[in-house]
């Protein structure tokens, strides 16, 4: 079945993955994120309705809370799944190319999801209409929202293409040069709050990037070992470039979480106390866990599991590696008074924690759901 050009499955398929899925044989990680979404937009139902002030943790000393880390972590998965369609096509076409439209899929959703919990942050989303009618490009917010939007034109029209088995170079550079700027605007966007030193950063924009193009790939190896286990039982080892993405990212972010460290705990800005107070969890949380275990994790465990165990294991400690930058850089107070705190906690409620299990799970009910569908079969000399 064809739409517009673009392979669909046939109703059959479709009329018999529905009838499971309403019938229970879904699989328990699908009924799982079903629960999750449930919950969640339970939850962003109270926020919208009882306000921040009666449902979120977030004050004027902790303005950006578990939401705005939620949002950041989504959207650098995005742009490194299309950082992984970029080099896996440039350098292993072959092998990369029957799981194209699987990682151009997964950086839609992520995208996606990243907005509903940005959205729940905001507040007034009904506002937001004054983006378009009073603009203001000195700022970085603008410019933000700007290549936002791009990028998700430039993914989902790269998407189309890898369906049409249109493949299109141009579409495919300007969906990797899109993303660069876009989050590379995101990470200036914190790096030039010169207030906060946590933030404060040329490094950051930098970092960002070499975080995202690991979070893709770990993303993206989860997915592909997960269906490269079920449809191969013979246990032949998974395409080897999901491990060289993995051990290039985990370089990259090796280097600038080093770097980062190393140049904030040598500055002397008000402020700088902070890289001492969040030292442990970045050594060991940030480098330790982050980064050496699923290196040694990807020398112990071969084959699709191991793939899946590293890849599950990225995504999580660098999940904790976002709330560490995000709320970290108001530990320490601009504004010293007598009844403000020396160093300031933050610990999410249960409706912001949820928005967090809303979006997770709206990616992975989709997928999951697509996936059953037969959306990203490999259709006779078409990509899949």
């Amino acid at each position: 079945m064809r739409f517009d050009g673009i392979v669909l499955p046939d109703r059959i398929r479709l009329r018999e993955a529905v009838d499971d899925i309403l019938k229970g044989r879904g699989g328990v990680p699908l009924y799982l994120s079903l629960l999750g979404l449930l919950a969640g937009f339970l939850a962003i139902g109270c926020i919208f309705l009882l306000g921040h002030a009666h449902t979120t943790n977030t004050s004027d000393l902790v303005p950006w809370g578990i939401q705005i880390t939620t949002y950041v972590y989504l959207v650098l998965i995005s742009t490194g799944c299309t950082f992984v369609n970029f080099f896996g096509r440039v350098f292993y076409e072959d092998d990369y190319k029957p799981f194209a439209s699987r990682v151009m899929f997964l950086a839609i959703l992520t995208a996606l999801a990243a907005f509903i919990s940005l959205a729940t942050e905001m507040g007034r989303i009904d506002r937001m209409y004054y983006f378009l009618i009073s603009p203001n490009p000195a700022s970085p917010m603008f410019w933000m929202s700007v290549w936002y939007a791009a990028d998700v034109f430039i993914i989902v029209l790269e998407y189309i293409h890898i369906r049409r088995n249109r493949h299109s170079r141009r579409v495919m550079w300007a969906a990797f040069f899109v993303g660069i700027v876009t989050y590379g605007t995101l990470g200036s966007l914190f790096g030039a709050v010169s207030s906060r030193a946590y933030y404060y950063s040329a490094l950051l924009p930098i970092y960002f990037l070499f975080i995202a193009f690991l979070t893709g790939s770990a993303l993206t190896s989860v997915v592909v070992a997960a269906g490269w286990k079920r449809a191969r039982e013979d246990g032949s080892p998974a395409p080897a470039f999901l491990t060289t993405f993995l051990k290039i990212g985990l370089g990259l972010a090796l280097f600038a979480t080093f770097w980062r460290l190393m140049i904030g705990l040598a500055g002397h800005v008000t402020g700088s106390e902070v890289f001492r107070l969040t030292l442990f969890d970045t050594l060991f949380f940030g480098i330790f866990l982050g980064v050496v275990v699923p290196f040694l994790l990807l020398l112990a465990i071969r084959g699709p599991i191991g793939l899946i165990l590293t890849g599950l294991w990225i995504l999580a400690t660098q999940f904790k590696a976002r709330i560490d930058l995000v709320v970290g850089g108001f530990r320490v107070p601009v504004f010293r008074a007598y009844d403000i705190p020396e160093v300031v906690r933050y610990t999410p409620s249960i409706f912001e924690a949820l928005v967090v299990v809303a979006s997770v799970s709206l990616v992975a009910f989709l997928y999951l759901v697509c996936d059953r569908f037969g959306l990203f079969e490999t259709v006779p000399g078409k990509e899949a």
